[in-house]
């Protein structure tokens, strides 16, 4: 099996730069470019439209990302193929629905898309890209002028071992969808009892889902099986159950699983919140900065990973945004990578080396990186070599 690679127009790394268009490049050059770009510490491609989540299916050797390149109504969306290596596109696949979260089933080499807009997931198979069905979990309603809506999806999560999905609904009255994924059928949705939930860490060995939101209880904890909530963790800061009165907003969170941590993404204050996953008690808050988004976790390195776009609602509008690198010993930072201008989603590697990061372009001309027809980006970051 082989899929078409071409060429990318821009390539980003330290002290080199491959010109866009060459294609004719003779096979053995072509090799050794690659092996150069491999070999980088950070390499950052400018390729993608509307680039959203990333995410990493080792199996079939493979980084796909999630793209929007168009918000018209009934525009489609496109997953594309990365080489981990050169992060070249090496195949696009075109959907019906605009794609903006990803799960991956390494086991079964499956693709889990989610298309939040439309409340529903496309599957598809990793080894080639074939779209196998489109699983509905939202009830789709349309209004008088024709346009059709439904409550949205937003965090895809997916358990392996028990081939089961899990997704989570920010609405103002959450919900959580289980989906068994050997018949691609809905097993459960779960009220959440709470506002926005949208971030979700899986806890494998205990069969454990943990969703974040906002509310008197940030986190919920469900299990999968009975499709209950079995416990509720709060950080005691909100008062009121008025959703606009919540201090958190836990957008994201990821898990350590050996030390029994959970680390959350807070929107609301730009802070990782770690959580004693025993007594639900908060262990730690690491400030990061404006537009806190994403966390991911390398078990090997016992380093947490947070992206902040760099910009917030009131106080800076015009910032730029890094990738921060926590010690989870003692919670001091490592270090920051700069990624201009607003990172998005991180994943790590499976053996917990190497990090992938979206980065957006800005959108509006009012910024001062704003450039005409700016592509947003793909960044792989080898986590040694700092």
């Amino acid at each position: 099996m082989t899929f078409k690679k071409t060429m990318v127009g821009t390539v980003v790394v330290a002290a080199m730069t491959v010109l866009a268009g060459c294609q004719s490049v003779p096979e053995l050059r072509q090799q050794s470019v690659i092996e150069q770009l491999s070999s980088t510490p950070m390499l950052r491609q400018d390729t993608i439209a509307g680039a959203y989540e990333v995410a990493i299916a080792p199996s079939v050797d493979s980084v796909f990302v999630a793209a929007v390149p168009a918000f018209e109504p009934k525009s489609g969306g496109v997953v594309h193929r990365l080489d981990p290596r050169s992060l070249q596109i090496v195949q696009s696949i075109q959907l019906p629905r605009r794609a903006f979260a990803l799960g991956v089933n390494p086991t079964m080499n499956t693709l889990y898309v989610g298309n939040t807009l439309d409340g529903s997931l496309t599957v598809i198979d990793a080894t080639n890209g074939a779209v196998k069905g489109m699983i509905q979990l939202a009830e789709r309603t349309e209004d008088e002028k024709g346009q059709v809506s439904a409550s949205h999806t937003r965090k895809v999560v997916v358990d392996s071992q028990r081939n089961q999905v899990f997704v989570t609904s920010p609405e103002t009255e959450g919900k959580v969808w289980i989906v068994d994924g050997n018949t691609y059928t809905l097993r459960h949705t779960i009220a959440t009892d709470g506002p926005w939930p949208a971030g979700a860490a899986f806890d494998r060995a205990n069969n454990r889902l943990y969703v974040g939101q906002g509310g008197l209880n940030e986190v919920v904890v469900i299990n999968p099986e009975s499709g209950e909530i079995i416990n509720k963790f709060s950080t005691g800061d909100t008062t009121s159950s008025t959703p606009k009165e919540s201090k958190h907003f836990f957008v994201n969170m990821t898990i350590d699983e050996a030390g029994q941590r959970l680390f959350a993404a807070d929107a609301n204050t730009g802070s990782v919140y770690v959580l004693d996953l025993g007594n639900g008690k908060v262990v730690q808050t690491i400030p990061v900065g404006d537009g806190l988004l994403d966390v991911a976790f390398s078990a090997q390195r016992n380093e947490i990973l947070a992206t902040n776009r760099g910009v917030s609602r009131g106080g800076n509008p015009a910032g730029t945004g890094s990738l921060t690198i926590i010690d989870g010993n003692n919670y001091s930072v490592n270090r920051r990578v700069d990624l201009p201008v607003h990172p998005n989603s991180v994943v790590v590697s499976a053996n917990g080396q190497t990090a992938y990061v979206t980065v957006k372009a800005p959108h509006g001309d009012d910024h001062p990186a704003w450039r005409k027809n700016a592509q947003d980006s793909i960044v792989r970051i080898d986590l040694q070599g700092g």
